[in-house]
């Protein structure tokens, strides 16, 4: 049960991943801490350094479903329940010199800029939503506009809804949160309204796109590997624009791979190493948008590292909770059964049960079956 890469072949021996969200305030991520808490453990099998994890998710109960699998278990050496204890181990690390990854940049107080595996700014820079312009050749990226909230009274007039507003600054964002589909005026009114109470400065806003499919398209860099594609698959979002996961497709357009192959090399271009993940927007006309630009592990990133070894033509990314603490026993032994049965790959499970005060347990992990239909229907049990 190897990956197709791991980090350490892509950020050094030296270095150590941090997967959990800033413990700053940030109205365009989730605010969720137990959901946060359970991702941090995400990577952890195809990381090969030391990941900063929630122990909720070190318990027996993870440890029985990777031995379910033939996957060796990795004590990791760093793991935190509080936030004061996740900013100790940031400092330690700091202080060791190790090259430290992260999905997001953190403050500076609680994180020095040297302390990056790559330019700190330019990371930000590169996932902020209005670089895209910048980045990449305009025939690639949906009609947009840029607009200081100070001036959006005089610019919407120029749009009609169906639209989509983004936040135009650099602030980071994940999961679909921080960006509003707004489908008529009222909608529009509203999302205007979140926007400017948040204090935004720039908004910007896109042409909602008529759209047939919807890919994360994955590449990793680095010195040693190079620009190397890692796979694609669909995207799965409701219709507020939010993300319930990836399927790995049979095919994927030669055409998404190429325009997922120009980001990755402009990016490089600009100093980034790592892995990198684009929403690629194939819309009814056949033309390849992208919407987003991603320059970190992706949701569905351990997803095609593992699907050669999973050997399976359809593997399915998603992430589960139990209803209520009530329920957290029913939701291990259902999941323990699937993972038995060769048809789920557990990346994470965060035991409810750890706390004094229990929460509702969850799970991340990848479905892999000959079928679709076979996914959906083991999926009703678990919902």
């Amino acid at each position: 049960m190897k990956p197709k890469y791991t980090l350490r072949q892509i950020y050094g021996e030296n270095a150590v991943y941090t997967p959990r969200t800033p413990f700053s305030d940030n109205p365009w991520m989730m605010d969720d801490p137990h959901k946060l808490d359970a991702l941090t453990s995400r990577e952890v099998a195809i990381a090969d350094i030391p990941v900063l994890v929630h122990r909720a998710t070190q318990t027996e109960k993870a440890r029985e479903l990777h031995r379910l699998t033939g996957l060796p278990w990795v004590e990791q050496p760093f793991s935190y329940d509080t936030q004061e204890e996740y900013l100790a181990h940031i400092r330690s690390w700091c202080e060791d010199d190790k090259t430290i990854v992260c999905q997001y940049i953190h403050d500076l107080e609680h994180m020095d800029r040297q302390c990056y595996w790559m330019d700190a700014e330019k990371f930000n820079e590169l996932n902020s939503k209005a670089y895209i312009d910048h980045l990449i050749d305009s025939k690639f990226v949906p009609s947009r506009l840029n607009v200081e909230t100070y001036r959006l009274s005089d610019a919407i007039k120029n749009w009609q809804p169906p639209v989509v507003l983004k936040p135009g600054d650099d602030s980071p964002t994940s999961g679909g949160y921080g960006v509003i589909i707004c489908h008529n005026k009222e909608e529009l009114t509203e999302g205007l309204r979140q926007f400017r109470m948040t204090g935004t400065e720039s908004i910007i806003i896109e042409e909602l796109l008529q759209t047939k499919d919807n890919y994360s398209c994955q590449f990793v860099h680095s010195e040693e590997l190079g620009i190397q594609y890692l796979g694609a698959s669909q995207q799965i979002t409701d219709e507020n624009g939010i993300y319930h996961g990836n399927i790995i497709v049979d095919e994927v357009p030669e055409k998404v791979i190429e325009v997922g192959r120009h980001i990755m090399e402009q990016g490089v271009a600009e100093g980034f190493v790592g892995v990198a993940g684009f929403d690629l927007i194939v819309t009814e006309a056949g033309d390849v948008q992208a919407i987003d630009l991603n320059f970190r592990q992706n949701g569905s990133t351990s997803m095609l590292m593992f699907h050669d070894t999973l050997g399976k033509p359809i593997n399915k990314f998603a992430s589960y909770a139990a209803k209520s603490p009530k329920e957290n026993d029913v939701f291990f032994q259902t999941i323990k059964r699937f993972v038995e049965h060769k048809i789920l790959f557990p990346l994470s499970f965060y035991d409810g049960n750890y706390f004094d005060e229990p929460v509702p347990s969850r799970f991340v992990g990848i479905w892999y079956a000959d079928e679709l239909s076979e996914i959906e229907k083991l999926e009703q049990e678990l919902s």
